[in-house]
Protein backbone atom coordinates (compact mmCIF):
# COMPACT_ATOMS: atom_id res chain seq x y z
CA UNK A 1 0.00 0.00 0.00
CA UNK A 2 1.78 3.53 -0.76
CA UNK A 3 2.03 5.96 1.50
CA UNK A 4 2.46 9.67 0.83
CA UNK A 5 4.32 11.78 3.47
CA UNK A 6 2.92 15.30 4.62
CA UNK A 7 4.60 17.39 6.31
CA UNK A 8 7.16 16.42 9.04
CA UNK A 9 5.36 14.03 10.74
CA UNK A 10 2.25 13.09 9.19
CA UNK A 11 1.43 10.48 6.01
CA UNK A 12 -2.00 9.07 4.94
CA UNK A 13 -1.75 5.27 3.44
CA UNK A 14 -3.80 4.66 0.34
CA UNK A 15 -5.32 2.23 -2.33
CA UNK A 16 -4.95 2.87 -6.10
CA UNK A 17 -6.23 0.52 -8.21
CA UNK A 18 -7.29 0.97 -12.15
CA UNK A 19 -6.87 3.22 -14.49
CA UNK A 20 -8.78 6.23 -16.12
CA UNK A 21 -10.88 9.51 -14.41
CA UNK A 22 -10.31 9.41 -10.51
CA UNK A 23 -13.33 8.01 -8.36
CA UNK A 24 -11.98 8.77 -4.53
CA UNK A 25 -13.82 6.79 -1.94
CA UNK A 26 -13.19 7.68 1.63
CA UNK A 27 -14.00 5.09 4.69
CA UNK A 28 -16.11 5.17 7.60
CA UNK A 29 -15.25 5.28 11.17
CA UNK A 30 -14.02 2.94 12.50
CA UNK A 31 -12.70 1.84 9.30
CA UNK A 32 -9.63 1.24 6.58
CA UNK A 33 -9.56 1.76 2.99
CA UNK A 34 -10.32 -1.96 2.66
CA UNK A 35 -13.96 -0.91 3.51
CA UNK A 36 -14.49 -0.01 0.02
CA UNK A 37 -12.33 -3.13 -1.56
CA UNK A 38 -15.29 -4.94 -3.31
CA UNK A 39 -16.94 -1.21 -4.66
CA UNK A 40 -13.26 -0.25 -6.17
CA UNK A 41 -13.20 -4.21 -7.47
CA UNK A 42 -16.35 -2.86 -9.82
CA UNK A 43 -15.01 0.13 -10.72
CA UNK A 44 -11.50 -0.33 -11.45
CA UNK A 45 -12.58 -1.73 -14.67
CA UNK A 46 -13.13 1.92 -16.03
CA UNK A 47 -11.89 4.15 -13.58
CA UNK A 48 -8.77 4.88 -11.26
CA UNK A 49 -10.05 4.46 -7.96
CA UNK A 50 -7.80 5.75 -4.48
CA UNK A 51 -9.17 4.71 -1.20
CA UNK A 52 -7.27 6.69 1.26
CA UNK A 53 -6.97 5.78 4.98
CA UNK A 54 -8.07 8.17 7.16
CA UNK A 55 -6.09 9.22 10.14
CA UNK A 56 -5.63 6.83 13.05
CA UNK A 57 -6.24 3.86 10.34
CA UNK A 58 -4.10 1.35 8.40
CA UNK A 59 -0.87 3.48 7.94
CA UNK A 60 -1.83 6.58 8.29
CA UNK A 61 -0.96 8.93 10.90
CA UNK A 62 -3.19 9.65 13.69
CA UNK A 63 -3.85 13.91 14.55
CA UNK A 64 -1.32 15.24 16.15
CA UNK A 65 -2.24 15.77 20.09
CA UNK A 66 -3.26 19.75 20.37
CA UNK A 67 -5.00 19.84 17.34
CA UNK A 68 -8.79 21.27 17.05
CA UNK A 69 -10.47 18.03 16.83
CA UNK A 70 -12.60 18.51 14.08
CA UNK A 71 -12.36 16.65 10.73
CA UNK A 72 -9.94 19.84 9.11
CA UNK A 73 -6.69 17.62 9.64
CA UNK A 74 -8.54 14.36 7.57
CA UNK A 75 -9.26 17.24 4.81
CA UNK A 76 -5.67 18.29 4.42
CA UNK A 77 -4.28 14.72 4.42
CA UNK A 78 -6.63 14.37 1.50
CA UNK A 79 -6.15 17.57 0.19
CA UNK A 80 -2.63 16.45 0.07
CA UNK A 81 -2.77 13.12 -1.57
CA UNK A 82 -4.29 14.75 -4.45
CA UNK A 83 -2.89 17.45 -4.71
CA UNK A 84 -1.20 16.86 -7.74
CA UNK A 85 -3.77 14.82 -9.81
CA UNK A 86 -6.60 15.86 -12.20
CA UNK A 87 -9.49 17.20 -10.09
CA UNK A 88 -12.10 13.75 -8.63
CA UNK A 89 -14.73 12.47 -11.25
CA UNK A 90 -16.72 11.70 -7.94
CA UNK A 91 -15.85 11.90 -4.55
CA UNK A 92 -17.50 9.55 -2.93
CA UNK A 93 -17.59 9.13 1.59
CA UNK A 94 -19.75 6.30 3.47
CA UNK A 95 -20.59 7.73 7.25
CA UNK A 96 -17.61 9.44 8.61
CA UNK A 97 -16.46 9.07 5.31
CA UNK A 98 -19.44 10.76 4.15
CA UNK A 99 -19.12 13.97 6.16
CA UNK A 100 -15.23 14.28 5.99
CA UNK A 101 -16.06 14.35 1.66
CA UNK A 102 -19.19 16.48 2.20
CA UNK A 103 -15.99 19.08 4.14
CA UNK A 104 -13.24 18.76 1.42
CA UNK A 105 -16.52 20.07 -0.91
CA UNK A 106 -17.13 22.92 1.24
CA UNK A 107 -13.55 23.77 1.58
CA UNK A 108 -13.22 23.57 -2.09
CA UNK A 109 -9.47 23.15 -2.35
CA UNK A 110 -10.64 19.33 -3.88
CA UNK A 111 -12.96 20.45 -7.01
CA UNK A 112 -14.58 16.96 -7.69
CA UNK A 113 -16.83 16.79 -10.69
CA UNK A 114 -19.51 14.94 -8.56
CA UNK A 115 -20.02 14.40 -5.03
CA UNK A 116 -21.44 10.85 -3.57
CA UNK A 117 -22.41 10.63 0.11
CA UNK A 118 -23.43 7.46 1.40
CA UNK A 119 -25.47 8.02 5.13
CA UNK A 120 -22.83 10.92 5.79
CA UNK A 121 -22.97 11.53 9.88
CA UNK A 122 -22.97 15.38 9.07
CA UNK A 123 -24.76 15.93 12.47
CA UNK A 124 -24.49 19.48 12.70
CA UNK A 125 -26.80 19.70 9.79
CA UNK A 126 -29.41 19.02 11.66
CA UNK A 127 -29.05 22.15 13.77
CA UNK A 128 -27.82 24.24 10.68
CA UNK A 129 -31.33 23.58 9.04
CA UNK A 130 -33.36 24.08 12.46
CA UNK A 131 -33.64 20.48 13.10
CA UNK A 132 -32.60 21.29 17.02
CA UNK A 133 -34.62 18.61 18.47
CA UNK A 134 -33.22 16.14 16.27
CA UNK A 135 -29.45 17.37 16.53
CA UNK A 136 -29.77 17.34 20.40
CA UNK A 137 -30.91 13.70 20.48
CA UNK A 138 -28.23 12.40 19.10
CA UNK A 139 -25.64 14.62 20.71
CA UNK A 140 -26.96 13.32 24.23
CA UNK A 141 -26.69 9.98 22.66
CA UNK A 142 -23.17 10.54 21.40
CA UNK A 143 -22.15 12.07 24.85
CA UNK A 144 -23.82 8.94 26.87
CA UNK A 145 -21.36 6.68 24.38
CA UNK A 146 -18.04 9.29 25.14
CA UNK A 147 -18.60 9.09 28.45
CA UNK A 148 -19.69 5.04 28.45
CA UNK A 149 -15.76 4.60 27.56
CA UNK A 150 -14.52 7.45 29.38
CA UNK A 151 -15.69 5.58 32.66
CA UNK A 152 -14.37 2.42 31.82
CA UNK A 153 -16.94 0.67 29.36
CA UNK A 154 -14.89 -2.10 27.45
CA UNK A 155 -18.34 -2.36 25.36
CA UNK A 156 -19.25 1.32 25.06
CA UNK A 157 -18.94 0.98 21.08
CA UNK A 158 -22.06 -0.97 21.45
CA UNK A 159 -24.22 2.22 21.49
CA UNK A 160 -22.84 3.87 18.47
CA UNK A 161 -23.45 0.19 16.27
CA UNK A 162 -26.68 -0.59 17.66
CA UNK A 163 -27.80 3.19 17.22
CA UNK A 164 -26.95 3.21 13.15
CA UNK A 165 -26.91 -0.51 12.61
CA UNK A 166 -30.51 -1.24 14.78
CA UNK A 167 -30.67 -2.82 18.08
CA UNK A 168 -28.49 -6.01 18.43
CA UNK A 169 -26.65 -5.23 15.89
CA UNK A 170 -23.02 -5.68 17.72
CA UNK A 171 -24.21 -8.34 19.29
CA UNK A 172 -24.54 -10.34 15.74
CA UNK A 173 -21.48 -9.16 14.70
CA UNK A 174 -18.63 -11.91 14.16
CA UNK A 175 -16.39 -12.13 16.74
CA UNK A 176 -13.09 -10.93 14.97
CA UNK A 177 -15.19 -7.50 13.78
CA UNK A 178 -16.71 -6.61 17.85
CA UNK A 179 -13.06 -7.16 18.80
CA UNK A 180 -11.99 -4.88 15.76
CA UNK A 181 -14.46 -1.97 16.75
CA UNK A 182 -13.64 -2.34 21.06
CA UNK A 183 -9.94 -1.77 20.16
CA UNK A 184 -10.73 1.11 18.03
CA UNK A 185 -13.21 3.12 19.90
CA UNK A 186 -10.80 5.48 20.96
CA UNK A 187 -10.23 6.39 17.22
CA UNK A 188 -14.19 6.45 16.93
CA UNK A 189 -14.41 8.86 19.95
CA UNK A 190 -12.38 11.18 18.03
CA UNK A 191 -14.13 11.09 14.64
CA UNK A 192 -17.44 11.52 16.49
CA UNK A 193 -16.43 14.65 18.53
CA UNK A 194 -14.75 15.81 15.05
CA UNK A 195 -18.21 15.47 13.15
CA UNK A 196 -19.32 17.80 15.79
CA UNK A 197 -17.17 20.28 15.91
CA UNK A 198 -17.57 20.58 11.69
CA UNK A 199 -19.93 23.09 10.29
CA UNK A 200 -22.06 22.57 7.48
CA UNK A 201 -23.46 26.35 6.85
CA UNK A 202 -26.94 26.42 4.48
CA UNK A 203 -25.19 28.90 2.37
CA UNK A 204 -22.33 26.80 2.24
CA UNK A 205 -24.20 23.93 1.19
CA UNK A 206 -25.88 26.11 -1.72
CA UNK A 207 -23.05 27.01 -3.09
CA UNK A 208 -22.10 23.82 -4.23
CA UNK A 209 -22.55 23.31 -8.01
CA UNK A 210 -21.67 19.83 -8.98
CA UNK A 211 -23.93 16.72 -9.64
CA UNK A 212 -24.25 15.53 -5.67
CA UNK A 213 -25.93 12.09 -4.65
CA UNK A 214 -27.07 11.32 -1.15
CA UNK A 215 -28.25 7.50 -0.44
CA UNK A 216 -29.56 6.37 2.56
CA UNK A 217 -30.46 2.86 3.73
CA UNK A 218 -34.70 2.13 4.16
CA UNK A 219 -33.98 0.35 7.59
CA UNK A 220 -31.94 3.02 9.30
CA UNK A 221 -32.99 5.26 11.80
CA UNK A 222 -34.61 8.57 11.49
CA UNK A 223 -31.61 11.02 12.55
CA UNK A 224 -30.25 9.24 9.00
CA UNK A 225 -33.25 10.04 7.15
CA UNK A 226 -33.56 13.41 8.25
CA UNK A 227 -29.67 14.14 8.02
CA UNK A 228 -29.68 13.26 4.09
CA UNK A 229 -33.09 15.18 3.72
CA UNK A 230 -31.59 18.31 4.63
CA UNK A 231 -28.34 18.28 2.38
CA UNK A 232 -30.62 17.05 -0.38
CA UNK A 233 -32.98 19.83 0.12
CA UNK A 234 -30.33 22.47 0.18
CA UNK A 235 -27.58 21.25 -2.59
CA UNK A 236 -29.17 22.24 -5.72
CA UNK A 237 -30.08 19.75 -7.84
CA UNK A 238 -29.07 17.18 -5.36
CA UNK A 239 -30.26 13.62 -6.09
CA UNK A 240 -31.77 11.93 -3.16
CA UNK A 241 -31.80 8.08 -3.02
CA UNK A 242 -33.42 5.43 -0.76
CA UNK A 243 -31.29 1.72 -1.16
CA UNK A 244 -34.37 -0.73 0.14
CA UNK A 245 -33.49 -3.42 2.56
CA UNK A 246 -30.19 -1.50 3.06
CA UNK A 247 -28.99 -0.17 6.68
CA UNK A 248 -25.84 1.67 7.68
CA UNK A 249 -23.76 -0.82 5.92
CA UNK A 250 -25.63 0.25 2.41
CA UNK A 251 -21.89 0.54 0.78
CA UNK A 252 -21.21 -3.54 1.81
CA UNK A 253 -24.05 -5.12 1.56
CA UNK A 254 -25.34 -3.58 -1.68
CA UNK A 255 -22.01 -3.12 -3.27
CA UNK A 256 -23.55 -3.46 -6.92
CA UNK A 257 -26.00 -0.74 -6.59
CA UNK A 258 -23.56 1.65 -4.80
CA UNK A 259 -21.09 1.13 -7.81
CA UNK A 260 -23.48 1.75 -10.20
CA UNK A 261 -24.51 4.56 -8.52
CA UNK A 262 -21.10 6.28 -8.40
CA UNK A 263 -19.96 5.03 -12.45
CA UNK A 264 -23.38 6.82 -13.27
CA UNK A 265 -22.51 9.81 -11.49
CA UNK A 266 -18.98 9.86 -13.01
CA UNK A 267 -20.98 9.77 -16.48
CA UNK A 268 -23.09 12.96 -15.00
CA UNK A 269 -19.85 14.85 -14.22
CA UNK A 270 -18.04 14.22 -17.45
Amino acid sequence: MPTLSVGDRDSVAYEDVGRGPIVVLIHGSPGSSRAWQPVAQQLAARFRVISPNLPGYGASTRPPAGLPSDSGHAARLIEALLEDLEPPAVLAGHSYGGAVALLLALRGTVKPGALALFEPVAVPVLAAVGEREAFASARALFDDYRAAFEAGDRLAVRKMIDYWFGTGAFDLMPAPTREYLINYTSNNIDDVTATFRDAYPVDGLRRLAMPTLVAYGARSPQTMVKIVRAIAAHVPGARLERVEGANHALTTTHTDEIAAMIAGLAGRSA
